[in-house]
Formats: C-alpha cells, sequence, structure tokens
C-alpha cells in the first residue's frame, strides 16, 4: 500500500520525537552515559538534511531547489562535525553558486515543454443555423407492403362470396369503406396501418442517424469511438520562482493564477490571491523557504475552496482558523464542501526557521 505524503511526514515527524525522547529516557536511567550536549552540536545539522527530505517529497519543479539546498548544508555540517570534510564554508559557497548556475541551466535545457492546447471549439451557436445544411440525409425507406389483408385471408379460408351473400350482408356507407375489384369488401384498417408502420420506420431511421453536438452524425450509440474522443489537457504553465537571498512579492496587480513553485533560500514570501482570476479546477501552489516568513492571502469566497498543508521546524504557524507554535510544526486545513468546490487552490508550504500565516480576506 503506497503512502501519502502526509502519513510520511507524520511518520517521520514521529520517528524523530520517539528517537530524541527514547534517548534522554535511557540517558535519565543511566543505561547509556551519553552527553546530551555534545550529541546535539554534533548532530544538529541532521534536522537540516531532515528538513530537505521533508521537502523534496512536495517539491515541484523549481520548488526542487529549496529542498536541495539543505540537505547540501546540512550534509556539509555534519561532515564538518564528524571531521569527514576539511574545506570551509566559504569554499562550499565558492563551489555551489556555479553548481547551482549550472543546475538552473540544465533545467533550463531538459525542462518539459507544455504544448499549446488546441483551439476551443466554436459555439453551438456559431454553426446551429447551417450544421444540417452541410449533411444530406438520406431519405428515409418506404413503409412495407402489408402481406395480406383480413378479407384476402376471408376469401383464403372460406372461398369468394357470391351476390346472395353480399345482398344480404349490411350495406356499407361509401364514407367508410372502399370496394375494390375483385376483391370484396376491404378492411379500412389498412388505412390506418400503413402510416403507422412509415411513423415507426421513420422513427428508427432518426434514432439512428442524427446530429450530435459538435455537428457530427451519429448511430444509436453502440460504436461511437471513431467520432469522440474524450480528451484532456492542461492548459496553465507552471510559474516558477526562486531566490537566493531577498524578498518575493506576487499578487500586487491583477493577475490570472497557475500552477506555482516558488523557492526561497533567505527572505520572505508574500502571495496575495485577492486579485487573482482562479480557473476552474485545482491549481496547486508550492511554496519553500529555509530561512523567511511566508504570507498567503486567500479571498474570503465560498466558492472558491482551499486546502492548505504546511509544516515548519522552527516557528509559528496560523492558518486559516488554526495556529500553532512552537518546534516540528504541521497543520492542514481545508475548507467546507472542497471537494464539491468548481474553483480550488491547493498550498503547500514548508519552512525550516520562519512564521507560516495564511489568511483570508475579504
Amino acid at each position: 500500500m503506497t503512502m501519502s505524503r502526509k502519513g510520511w511526514s507524520q511518520l517521520s515527524s514521529g520517528l524523530l520525537l520517539i528517537g530524541i525522547g527514547v534517548l534522554f529516557l535511557l540517558n535519565q536511567l543511566d543505561l547509556i552515559n551519553v552527553d546530551l550536549g555534545y550529541i546535539f552540536s554534533t548532530f544538529w545539522p541532521v534536522f537540516l538534511i531532515w528538513f530537505g527530505l521533508q521537502s523534496l517529497i512536495y517539491a515541484r519543479g523549481g520548488a526542487l531547489w529549496g529542498a536541495v539546498v539543505p540537505i547540501i548544508i546540512g550534509t556539509y555540517f555534519l561532515g564538518r562535525n564528524l571531521d569527514l570534510v576539511d574545506f570551509s564554508f566559504g569554499d562550499l559557497i565558492k563551489y555551489a553558486i556555479p553548481i547551482i548556475l549550472i543546475g538552473f541551466g540544465l533545467q533550463v535545457i531538459f525542462k518539459p515543454r507544455h504544448h499549446t492546447p488546441p483551439p476551443s471549439p466554436p459555439s453551438p451557436d456559431d454553426f446551429s443555423s447551417h450544421r444540417r445544411e452541410d449533411y444530406d440525409l438520406p431519405e428515409p425507406p418506404e413503409a412495407r407492403p402489408l402481406d395480406s389483408s383480413l378479407d384476402e385471408e376471408f376469401e383464403r379460408r372460406f372461398g369468394k362470396p357470391d351476390k346472395a351473400d353480399k345482398t344480404h350482408s349490411d350495406p356499407e356507407p361509401a364514407s367508410m369503406h372502399d370496394r375494390e375489384p375483385g376483391k370484396g369488401y376491404r378492411w379500412d384498417g389498412q388505412q390506418h396501418e400503413r402510416p403507422r408502420q412509415e411513423r415507426e420506420d421513420r422513427s428508427r431511421f432518426r434514432v439512428h442517424v442524427d446530429f450530435d453536438n459538435d455537428g457530427r452524425r451519429y448511430g444509436d450509440g453502440s460504436d461511437n469511438t471513431d467520432h469522440h474522443h474524450d480528451q484532456s489537457w492542461n492548459g496553465h504553465d507552471t510559474v516558477n520562482k526562486s531566490s537566493f537571498i531577498g524578498d518575493v512579492h506576487m499578487g500586487k496587480d491583477y493577475f490570472q493564477l497557475k500552477p506555482t513553485n516558488i523557492s526561497q533560500f533567505i527572505g520572505d514570501t508574500v502571495l496575495d490571491l485577492t486579485k487573482a482570476q482562479i480557473p476552474y479546477g485545482e491549481t496547486k501552489i508550492n511554496i519553500s523557504a529555509f530561512i523567511g516568513d511566508v504570507k498567503v492571502f486567500v479571498p474570503n469566497d465560498s466558492d472558491i475552496g482551499i486546502h492548505v498543508t504546511t509544516n515548519s521546524f522552527i516557528g509559528d504557524m496560523k492558518v486559516l482558523e488554526e495556529s500553532r507554535s512552537g518546534f516540528m510544526s504541521n497543520a492542514g486545513l481545508e475548507s467546507p464542501h472542497y471537494r464539491e468546490a468548481g474553483k480550488k487552490i491547493r498550498i503547500i508550504v514548508s519552512v525550516f526557521i520562519g512564521d507560516v500565516k495564511v489568511n483570508r480576506v475579504g
């Protein structure tokens, strides 16, 4: 069974806390003799690596760098504390900047191309007036003739009636029946049977040949795979923003909301969605920061569903109606009727040191 991202985050956080608690407990019971100060001073970079791995699970596109940078820094300091690395942090930065530039260049080269969506089909009003004129419907088949009438069946079984029988029979009003030469009296029900048969044949023909909403002919639905293919595409380009040192502010002016990845190393991130034109469907926003505060403002609209997932190593959280603070905090909230909403925004925030605020405005 595949574990979800939220389940993995809870499992890893729980195992880390259990490990620290067991270490404290064994030391207090004198079962082990370790210097806790030495352990924290030596292995504190493990938290950086853990945070990077946590962010790596949620990373998409440009947000990948926000997960890789803490892993690299944590690995460096852990190697220095264990005497496995002998170069300085300045040397790391000196070599890291060219490597990051090379990585960005490779990402630009090998970035998946966004296929231009096909043009939207014309409105039905554009061709409803003449779409049936473009197709020539074949004439409906003629009604099948009846095999025999009641009079013919009577004559075949009992013989043709003579004149004496006709004189004693009831006279037939001219307005109700017609006489055919050589066939005696005919039942007038045939006059109703043929039009009814024609109506049934034409009805079956109209069911078989008709127009769909796109102006194409289709059958009765038994085999329409050659006429219609259910295609879907993502017409939104992904917006990737990354900053090494500095602030990122999006939403000062009106804009079209698209799937967004924001990666920040040192600096604050502000995302204002109150001026955004939100498309139908679910739009994902990934925000990853190493040091800095993250503020997200969402519109207070009941027609828009909001789902927020946040995790922070050190810092306070205020997500919609929920507040948390302290060490290794995480929160996951969604607005009522999120699954039924036509417009949805899924926000994922990962911060190592900093506060996270997601507020409704309006």
